[in-house]
């Protein structure tokens, strides 16, 4: 009989660790999906808008293309 008793204790302690570790990875998920959004929010703060150079013309002498000049 105190085997059982035993049993039943390491059955109960079994059962809680399993809770709190439900608990700890639902808190782990939730503390995930707040930061991915605070960060897709942080990078849609700090877009940068490109910079429209125009029309490109080819630079024989430097060999790369540079923005065509208004004549």
């Amino acid at each position: 009989m105190p085997q059982l008793v035993g049993l039943m204790v390491v059955g109960a302690g079994l059962y809680a660790a399993y809770k709190a570790i439900g608990r700890i990875a639902q808190q782990v998920s939730e503390q995930m999906t707040r930061a991915e959004e605070e960060l897709s929010r942080r990078t849609a703060e700090v877009r940068v808008a490109e910079k429209d150079l125009g029309v490109l013309e080819w630079d024989e002498a430097q060999q790369v293309y540079r923005p065509k000049r208004l004549r």
